[in-house]
């Protein structure tokens, strides 16, 4: 996923939520691009815990790195490995969070080798909410307190593609139906094996929620931009 939309249907959690602008939109977002997350915040007055939108780094960036430009900054975040890997480890255990898109694209290669990018988004052209992580980067440059000191970073759950995903590309986000969104944000699993559990159970209850068309090539260069990009091909 090298692309994702906001724009017109989005996931019915961002209602009302403190924090979004229901103006953003755009139809071609690359990697570190800032991007809407849907996580738990700490209610400024009332001090009780309820989710809210930031706005962050598209790219996750670990803690521990030494300067917020290093590389590799994943968007991705395997399925197969982010328990255990190094970089995802902490965060797949402790940050959770859900990226709200009204669809993504990915790019299908046929046995001749021709690339052609479809549109994927939910059923009857609603959004998709796809499970994600996030992590606080703080700049040693900068003294406590000050602002600017942390940055905020995310990166999208993938696995292996299911049911019409299938045909497109061998590779899918982790997407959640509204009676995940509290469980997942929450964080709240007694190990990451019941985390992995959870995320699995979800894949399987959403396998039908979606839908995929082929739209035009020009999504490959993210200077395009508009709701032109989402139109699918004339057959």
């Amino acid at each position: 996923m090298v692309a994702k939309t906001l724009s017109g249907d989005l996931p019915d959690l961002l209602e009302n939520l403190e924090g979004w602008n229901p103006e953003f939109e755009n139809f071609n977002i690359p990697p570190t691009a800032t991007v809407p997350v849907v996580l738990n915040h700490a209610n400024q007055t009332t001090g009780a815990i309820e989710r809210g939108v930031d706005w962050v780094h598209w790219g996750f960036v670990p803690a521990w790195k030494k300067s917020f430009t290093e590389r590799p900054q994943p968007v991705n975040a395997r399925i197969e490995g982010v328990a255990t890997n190094g970089m995802f480890r902490e965060a797949f255990r402790h940050r959770h969070c859900i990226v709200p898109v009204s669809g993504y694209y990915e790019w299908s290669v046929n046995a001749a080798g021709v690339k052609q990018p479809y549109y994927v988004r939910g059923l009857a052209g609603r959004g998709l909410a796809l499970a994600g992580l996030f992590e606080d980067w703080i700049d040693p440059g900068i003294p406590t307190g000050e602002s600017g000191g942390m940055r905020r970073t995310a990166t999208i759950i993938t696995r292996s593609a299911l049911a019409d995903i299938v045909p497109i590309h061998n590779r899918m986000p982790v997407l959640l139906a509204p009676e995940h969104y509290d469980k997942w944000i929450a964080g709240d699993f007694a190990s990451a094996a019941e985390a992995l559990d959870f995320l699995e159970n979800a894949s399987h209850t959403t396998i039908r929620a979606f839908e995929a068309y082929p739209v035009g090539t020009a999504v490959g260069n993210v200077r395009n931009n508009g709701p032109q990009l989402i139109s699918a091909l004339s057959a």
